[in-house]
C-alpha cells in the first residue's frame, strides 16, 4: 500500500507538492552521521548501505551531526573533510535516483540538554548564530545539487528551544537558505520532538516550498522499552491492542487535521522501535504505524537502518526480515 489519499498542498507550490507526493517509502541513515564522531555509536555509513536501501526504497534521510563537527565561535565554519564526507554519501544516494533529506541533527545545548560524550560545548551567547551560519554554509555548498535534496532545518527542536522561540528561529534560518537556494524545498517541522500535538504552535514562515516534518514513537513505553536512558520504560510491553491502536492512529488524525487546515503538506520523518521489544510486536508496530501513515497520504522514512531500531543487521549483513516485511510488504 502506497500513500491512498492526496494531502491538502493549497499553501505550497505545485513543485513543493509533488516532491511531498514522490517521496514514498524511505529510511533514515540513524546514529552515523548524527554521532559526536561517525563510529561513536557503532556503526558508519558504509557505501554499501546505500545501494541496498536504493532497491527498495525512494527516499534516504541524513541526520547529520553538524555542530559538532564546525568551529566553536559564531562563524561555525563547518570541517571541509568531514564535510566532504557527508558530500560523497548525498551525492551516491542522488545518484541512485533517490531523494535526500539533509538536516542538523543533536544540537544539545541549544535544547538545554546534556551535552554527548565527545560533544563540545560552546559560548551559549554564539549557539543561534552558529546555527544560522552552519546553513549559510551548507546552502552555499549544495545549491547546484538537485531539488531531490531537501534541507530540513533541525530535528526535534524541544527543551529549552520553546515554540516561540522555535518560530522566531526558523525565519532567520531559512532566509539563510534562501539567499542561495531560493526555490529548495525546506522541511521545518514543530516543537516537542517534531511531535504533532505541537503543530498547532507551529508558525511557518511566508514561504511556498515548505514540508512540515512529524515525528511519532507512540506508544513509548512500548517502542522505548529497554533504554538505558528511559528507564521509566521497562522491557516486556506488547503491542498493539486497542487502545495502544487508538493512541497510534489519534496522533495521525492530529496531523491530518492540521494539514487540511493549513495546506502545507506533512512527511513522518521518524517512527520505529527499539530492539529489546519482542520482534512479532516490533512488525504489528512497524505495519500499524506504517499503514496508518499511508492511508493518510503522509509519506515517511522509518528510524532506522542498521542500528538499535534497525530493520538490517550489520553483523550479518542480511535484513531483519519481519521488520523489512511490515515496511514493504
Amino acid at each position: 500500500m502506497q500513500a491512498s489519499s492526496q494531502q491538502s498542498c493549497i499553501s505550497v507550490t505545485p513543485e513543493t507538492c509533488a516532491i511531498a507526493q514522490a517521496l514514498g517509502r524511505g529510511i533514515n541513515f540513524g546514529n552515523m552521521l548524527e554521532a559526536p564522531r561517525e563510529g561513536d555509536w557503532g556503526v558508519r555509513l558504509d557505501p554499501a548501505y546505500i545501494d541496498i536501501v536504493a532497491q527498495d526504497f525512494k527516499t534516504a534521510r541524513v541526520p547529520v551531526r553538524w555542530t559538532n563537527h564546525a568551529s566553536a565561535d559564531g562563524n561555525a565554519t563547518i570541517d571541509e573533510v568531514f564535510a566532504t564526507r557527508v558530500d560523497k554519501a548525498i551525492d551516491a544516494l542522488l545518484a541512485k535516483g533517490m531523494y535526500v533529506i539533509l538536516n542538523v541533527h543533536h544540537y544539545n545545548q541549544l535544547f538545554g540538554d546534556a551535552l554527548a560524550p565527545n560533544e563540545f560545548a560552546v559560548d551559549p551567547t554564539v549557539l543561534e548564530t552558529r546555527l544560522i551560519n552552519i546553513w549559510t554554509q551548507l546552502a552555499l555548498r549544495y545549491k547546484n545539487r538537485s531539488p531531490k535534496l531537501l534541507f530540513e532545518l533541525l530535528n526535534e527542536p524541544h527543551g529549552k528551544l520553546s515554540s516561540d522561540a522555535w518560530n522566531s528561529l526558523s525565519v532567520k534560518l531559512l532566509r539563510a537558505v534562501r539567499e542561495t537556494n531560493p526555490t529548495r524545498t525546506v522541511m521545518i517541522g514543530p516543537t516537542s520532538w517534531n511531535h504533532p500535538k505541537d503543530l498547532i504552535k507551529l508558525r511557518l514562515p511566508a514561504d511556498r516550498n515548505l514540508i512540515v516534518p512529524i515525528h511519532t514513537y507512540d506508544p513509548y513505553n512500548f517502542t522505548h522499552q529497554g533504554l538505558s536512558w528511559m528507564p521509566q520504560f521497562p522491557k516486556g510491553a506488547q503491542c498493539c491492542d486497542a487502545l495502544q491502536t487508538k493512541t497510534i492512529k489519534d496522533v495521525f488524525l492530529v496531523a491530518t487535521q492540521w494539514n487540511a487546515s493549513i495546506g502545507v503538506p506533512l512527511h513522518l520523518g521518524e517512527f520505529g522501535s527499539f530492539k529489546a521489544g519482542d520482534l512479532a510486536s516490533r512488525a504489528t508496530y512497524t505495519r500499524l504505524a506504517r499503514t496508518t501513515a499511508e492511508v493518510a497520504g503522509i509519506n515517511w522514512t522509518y528510524w532506522e537502518f542498521a542500528s538499535d531500531f534497525g530493520i538490517y543487521s550489520p553483523q550479518t549483513q542480511t535484513w531483519i526480515t519481519p521488520l523489512r516485511s511490515a515496511l514493504l510488504d
